[in-house]
């Protein structure tokens, strides 16, 4: 099996990588369509562990940055630096200010005290809490900046770095947040999505480094590893947590992440035969995920006033409400994502250009 950077789609993109996001950006907007339900149900409910258990998409995001960047080697010395954190911030940073400028707009409106909310708003923008889904930018871009320093220790040894990122996350990631929250709230939030994420980010970069030489047995095993991963995950949604010691409880959700985002990147490369047919629709989904998970909230905000808190008797007491409001939100998000991508002036807001009009 040859390393899917060696497989490029149409338009120069990898098809099996934009596979994954769409399947993540689906799975985004599927867990915040669920977010009514986690006033009114208990942990162990049905529905809040399927939540739970959906939780793989943002490490799947994080996953792919690492394979796409940190496994690249770094070209040049401390001159290249800042035009790769220019051309970074210029196709992801620029778009994030611009949503969170919108959504400060709209936490400030629907605040009690409006005078409160306008101080709280330049830290919460910083941080990426402004709203429930944009800490993923911040969180990426400080990956981004850690570029020149990783991706040399990944390429000169992927395990040992990856071995590092975990014990990071598992040994002094608490402590940091701990420390860094003590400063400031939003500071310690801040550094708890850093370290939980940053071994995505490096697991990411192996994969790709490591795609051709990893054994057979281990690629044709991505349906074990997504079952095990499934199963870790599920038992410390629905029995480990109160049974089980913290410090087990930090070893065994990493490990069951791993395993998911794992096989999942896998079985997308396994499967892409199947689906190569469609690899410019595939390509150019891809292409709007970031836009769409900019844009889905302001559609889930409508059909959250329409159908009201998740009570007995609301449309949420009806499972096919629920699928079809994931169903809608999803696809109206797709189609702004497609109306933004369009317009010259618009392109930038989901880190596109605009596609260039035709001669014919």
């Amino acid at each position: 099996m040859s390393s899917p950077a060696e497989k490029p789609g149409p338009t120069g993109r990898i098809v099996a990588y934009d596979a994954l996001r769409v399947f993540a950006i689906l799975t985004v907007v599927a867990i915040h369509t669920l977010m009514p339900y986690r006033d009114v149900l208990p942990d162990t409910a049905p529905v809040r562990v399927l939540d739970d258990l959906l939780h793989y998409a943002v490490p799947l995001f994080v996953f792919i940055s690492g394979a796409l960047v940190w496994s690249r080697p770094w070209k040049g010395g401390a001159a290249a630096y800042p035009r790769f954190v220019r051309r970074r911030f210029s196709a992801i940073g620029l778009p994030f200010l611009a949503w969170a400028a919108v959504y400060a707009a709209l936490y400030v409106a629907r605040a009690a005290d409006a005078l409160a909310a306008v101080a709280q708003v330049l830290g919460l923008v910083l941080s990426g809490h402004i709203w429930y889904h944009l800490y993923f930018v911040p969180m990426l871009l400080t990956f981004y900046l850690l570029t020149p320093v990783a991706t040399p220790l990944l390429r000169r040894s992927p395990e040992l770095t990856v071995a590092l990122a975990y014990f990071l996350r598992i040994v002094c990631g608490p402590a940091i947040a701990h420390a860094l929250a003590g400063l400031h709230p939003l500071a310690g939030q801040y550094a708890t999505h850093v370290m939980s994420h940053l071994p995505h980010m490096a697991l990411g970069a192996w994969f790709a480094l490591r795609l051709d030489v990893l054994p057979t047995w281990f690629r044709r095993a991505w349906p074990a590893m997504l079952l095990a991963g499934t199963l870790v995950l599920g038992y410390l949604t629905v029995v480990g947590t109160p049974s089980l010691p913290f410090e087990l409880q930090r070893l065994l959700h990493p490990g069951g992440m791993a395993l998911t985002v794992l096989g999942m990147a896998l079985g997308a490369i396994a499967l892409e035969p199947r689906y190569a047919r469609w690899s410019h629709e595939v390509t150019h989904l891809g292409s709007l995920a970031f836009g769409v998970y900019f844009v889905h909230p302001l559609f889930l905000l409508v059909v959250f006033a329409l159908a009201g808190p998740a009570t007995a008797g609301s449309p949420w007491s009806y499972w096919w409400f629920t699928v079809l409001a994931w169903l809608t939100v999803a696809a109206a998000s797709f189609a702004s994502g497609e109306l933004l991508r369009r317009g010259r002036a618009t392109a930038w807001l989901v880190g596109l250009h605009a596609r260039p009009h035709r001669t014919t």
